[in-house]
């Protein structure tokens, strides 16, 4: 009862204004005049700005203060979401404001004064008047640059990068500041595999099995940038250890008809994809559909040793067991997304939206494979030589089938006063995950030994609700309250050689959750904002076997603060501490014995519990002429930290999760860009972590990092070239360690039909031919106290080339500004991290 009177308490809040964050301060644009030098003051000029028609807030409104006697700009800046602006640190005078915004009519204020009287100029609300030009053919606007440091977040602009033609989510998260892939394409920030992936701003049930399945099955051409949010506020979900990797795909929210085509070629990939905006009056449309193949090969060469005793003679020996093979892997992927926005007045809005995601994913594997053995020696210190025991050939299948579906329906009500607004949204997704595995195994001169069949269907459903409101307060302060509940249905059903052991088993996992935030001045350079989020879960298990059967349920308090120094109007200093909790999802908790090798089996663990994390970050960042840098050094400590454990038995190795260790994390982070001449730009990210890892059976440190790089550079007449690459050191893991590796990416680019149209080659790893991951696992088992080791070399062919061809469509006009959109986001949930993972 009194879990329910908190939740309702924090959720009903009516108090506590939310601090307002001022945008940082940002250069003109390449085309502006440059600002002239001027003496800084301690005079300040607020305002917002809003839509002269509809009072709706202007976001990114630009913001230009001229002085009123020489006529140059001497500082600038733009609105927030919420159309507000802060001009600090001007000096005494008399100037002129500059405000204009794509779509509408530029607009001057002259004549505000500052004195040493009066250091303060207020302007409160200033609309713009929307301009009623029609725009020609499509064409490329702005010039945003590939990394974009804001307040709370770092930006990828994915369009921006040409490498990209052509190829998948994957290959775009390889070049994202503070992410990086491991080995199976598992997503990684800040050295830590626990971050939730969302697309728009919404969750999808598809990366819930495998995220590094679903980065495959995402085209980069329909992708239109990545967020990266590493602290976030009490608003988000208590989304877990490392943060938020928004994905945001492309889309048109102008008046006419637009669209876009894609189609590519490629050695290691091919995909098509269309996206087609209307946008008539009151109701847009957005229809996004494509199909994505990929096609790669590659070798292994495993060692595994392990010591048993026979049963039959007590006897301790030593097994050895080699394979040395070829696989293949073919994936086929197909999406559709439907997004409609209806606008029922000025003061109401509606949003609905379905996606559908599709696809196979197929492994072959043919190994040889031999097994040695050795006995001890009398004086029992050690191995006699050893004796071939066993040698076969093995072909495997592995096969993944999976259909996912996501549907939205979001109101937003906008009251009369700006800034004032209540959100309602809802959202249901489900995914179905179907995995077969058959394994035949031959003698050598080639008669049928033995064949098994695995077979699982897995089922994920999520219905989510949440309300947000947002209320303006004194002092152009804002208070936002809200609440939110998730219900979770897990199911699989299993199946060995056709027969069912008691394998099925389903889960529930109901959270609910409010949130409530509050932030003030502290002084003029100096704001303070702390939050907290309360979340009730309840948990339940059902297997087939009712003895198996379990319940839980457990409530966080999840603290938030934020304190932002500003050392100089293009420099800020922010430090921030926040917990966080991390929920298991399907991959982690499925029971299903899946073999995901000729002799290793990945199974889950349905009574892991949720981890609870530490998160502190100090950020410093700063931007002079063409050149932003961010830098960051943080700390991250989990008591209850789920890890994958693993055990050799009889020649197999059985990889499943605890809650087992102690994981501290310490680290820095630096990332920037520059443009040495306006027609050649670099960006670089480099994040250096010091891990320590510690379970009662095992432990391990070390350092580790990760780097990428990129540049572009522009030769005129539609012709452009770019190179990414990166490297990441070795991995220290609670058991072993996996291997270092590098990638880099070349692409050129040729723009056709007046820009509506391109032409790119891109090449993935043209100078080398294979990567090589090389592992190392070693441990006792826990079974019988045993030691065991385990060495694999896997090579992969990832050499590839492709040619990509896109053409822009359509006339638009602009009306206003886009309606700024709110959508359900659940982070909470720790996903899964194999490639081909439990299903």
């Amino acid at each position: 009862m009194k879990k329910l009177l908190l939740l309702t308490l924090l959720s009903c809040a009516t108090s506590a204004p939310l601090w307002a964050q001022n945008p940082v301060n940002t250069p003109p644009s390449a085309g502006a005049a440059p600002a002239a030098p001027t003496t800084q003051g301690t005079g300040r000029i607020t305002g917002t700005i809003v839509d002269a028609e509809t009072s709706k807030p202007v976001e990114f409104a630009t913001i230009a203060l001229i002085n009123a006697s020489t006529g140059k700009t001497v500082d600038g800046t733009v609105t927030d979401e919420k159309g507000r602006f802060t001009l600090a640190r001007v000096a005494n005078g008399t100037y002129t404001l500059n405000i204009s915004f794509i779509g509408y009519e530029t607009k001057e204020l002259k004549q505000v004064t500052l004195s040493a009287n009066d250091q303060n100029a207020n302007l409160n609300r200033v609309a713009l008047s929307p301009a009623q030009t029609k725009l020609q053919e499509v064409t490329v606007v702005g010039e945003k640059p590939l990394i974009e440091d804001k307040v709370d977040r770092m930006v990828y602009n994915a369009e921006k990068d040409i490498t990209n033609a052509g190829g998948t989510a994957a290959d775009v998260m390889q070049k994202v500041p503070s992410v990086s892939l491991d080995q199976d394409g598992n997503i990684q920030m800040r050295g830590s595999s626990n971050v939730r992936v969302l697309i728009n701003g919404k969750p999808s049930t598809v990366m819930a099995g495998s995220v590094a399945d679903a980065l495959k099955q995402i085209p980069a051409d329909v992708i239109k940038s990545v967020e990266i949010i590493t602290s976030p506020s009490a608003k988000y979900d208590a989304e877990g250890t490392a943060g938020i990797v928004n994905i945001i795909t492309k889309k048109n929210s102008l008046q006419g008809v637009t669209g876009s085509v894609t189609l590519t070629g490629g050695t290691r990939s091919s995909n098509g994809n269309a996206n087609v905006g209307i946008k008539q009056g009151k109701l847009g449309i957005n229809v996004n559909a494509g199909a994505n193949r990929f096609y790669s090969k590659g070798a292994m060469n495993l060692n595994q040793v392990n010591q048993a005793i026979l049963p039959s003679t007590g006897e301790r020996v030593e097994n050895t067991t080699s394979q040395l093979g070829t696989s293949t892997v073919d994936g086929m992927f197909g999406f559709g997304q439907l997004g409609l926005d209806y606008d029922i007045n000025e003061k109401n809005t509606l949003a609905a939206g379905i996606r559908v995601n599709t696809g196979s994913f197929k492994m072959r594997s043919h190994q040889f494979a031999t097994t040695f053995r050795a006995g001890q020696n009398e004086a029992g210190n050690g191995f006699l030589e050893p004796s071939l025991l066993d040698r076969y050939n093995l072909s495997m299948k592995n096969d993944n089938q999976r259909l996912s579906m996501d549907l939205n329906l979001d109101y937003t009500h906008l009251f009369k006063k700006p800034q004032q607004e209540l959100t309602l949204l809802a959202l249901y997704s489900q995914t179905e995950q179907d995995n077969t595995v058959n394994q035949t195994r031959y003698e050598v001169e080639g008669p049928l030994r033995s064949a098994t069949l695995n077979e699982n269907e897995g089922l994920n459903k999520e219905l989510t609700f949440q309300a947000d409101y947002a209320h303006p307060m004194p002092k152009n302060t804002l208070l936002e309250v809200g609440a939110k509940g998730i219900l979770r249905d897990v199911s699989s059903a299993s199946l060995y050689d056709g027969v069912d052991l008691n394998s099925g088993f389903s889960y529930d996992q109901n959270v609910m959750a409010s949130y409530v935030s509050y932030g003030f001045n502290l002084t003029k350079k100096t704001a303070l904002k702390f939050g907290g989020r309360y979340e009730y879960t309840d948990v339940a298990g059902d297997f087939a076997n009712p003895a198996q059967d379990f319940s839980t349920n457990y409530d966080n308090f999840i603290p938030n603060i934020t304190l932002a120094y500003d050392l100089k109007p293009n420099m800020k200093l922010r430090t921030s501490f926040t917990q966080r909790i991390q929920r298991p999802q399907l991959f982690f908790l499925n029971p299903y014995r899946q073999q995901q090798g000729p002799n290793l089996v990945v199974y889950g663990n349905p009574r892991l519990d949720a981890e609870l994390t530490d998160s502190y970050e100090i950020n410093y960042s700063t931007f002079f002429k063409t050149t932003s840098i961010n830098a960051s050094v943080y700390m991250r400590v989990t008591d209850n930290a789920i890890e994958s454990v693993s055990e050799v038995l009889r020649d197999t190795t059985f990889v499943t999760f605890n809650n087992i260790a102690r994981n501290k994390t310490y680290g820095m982070s630096l990332s920037g860009s520059t443009k040495p001449i306006p027609a050649w730009n670099i960006n670089g990210n480099l994040n250096l972590y010091y891990v320590e890892l510690n379970a009662p059976f095992a432990s391990n440190s070390g350092w580790m990092y990760n780097l990428n790089i990129s540049s572009g550079y522009t030769f005129g007449k539609g012709i452009s070239a770019q190179f990414s690459g990166g490297f990441n050191s070795s991995r220290i893991q609670l058991q072993g360690t996996a291997s270092s590796f590098s990638y880099h990416n070349l692409a050129i680019r040729k723009e056709l039909f007046e820009k509506k149209g391109a032409l790119s080659l891109g090449m993935d790893n043209p100078f080398r031919e294979a990567l090589k991951f090389e592992n190392r696992l070693a441990g006792r088992n826990q079974t019988n106290d045993l030691p065991f080791s385990t060495h694999s070399l896997v090579t992969q062919y990832n050499r590839g080339f492709r040619l990509s061809f896109e053409y822009r469509f359509g006339k638009m006009q602009q009306q206003g500004p886009p309606r700024r959109k709110k959508s359900i986001r659940n982070d909470d949930a720790k996903q899964g991290e194999g490639s081909g993972g439990v299903q």
